[in-house]
């Protein structure tokens, strides 16, 4: 397990969801943005919580393993969806011009 802090507070969540967490903001970073998130989370007391949170470029996190009795939650979709979201702004968009006039009919006269 990973205690995250952030903004004078922190959160126990799975190593996963850190390290995905991590990724995702890095690459938020990269490209000026921000998101609103609600991450799988555990209280100091082991009650399992969604934490809100803002982040963006300016976002300072800090993770710091934690040994814990709490039994690591089923956080396969919530990283899969974490690591979509990290990919669709790390990826390069195509840029298509609508006003080209691209034509892939040829006159096979013109070619002589």
């Amino acid at each position: 397990m990973m205690r995250v802090s952030y903004a004078g507070a922190s959160f126990l969540t799975s190593d996963d969801i850190a390290n995905g967490l991590f990724r995702f903001v890095a690459a938020l970073g990269e490209n000026h943005e921000a998101e609103s998130l609600e991450i799988p989370a555990f209280t100091d007391d082991g009650k399992a919580v969604l934490v809100r949170m803002v982040v963006g470029p300016a976002s300072e996190l800090v993770g710091v393993p934690e040994e814990s009795v709490l039994e690591e939650p089923n956080t396969v979709d919530f990283v899969s969806e974490l690591h979509k979201r990290t990919l669709a702004l790390s990826s390069p968009r195509p840029v298509i011009d609508t006003e080209v006039g691209f034509s892939t009919a040829y006159d096979w006269d013109d070619l002589e």
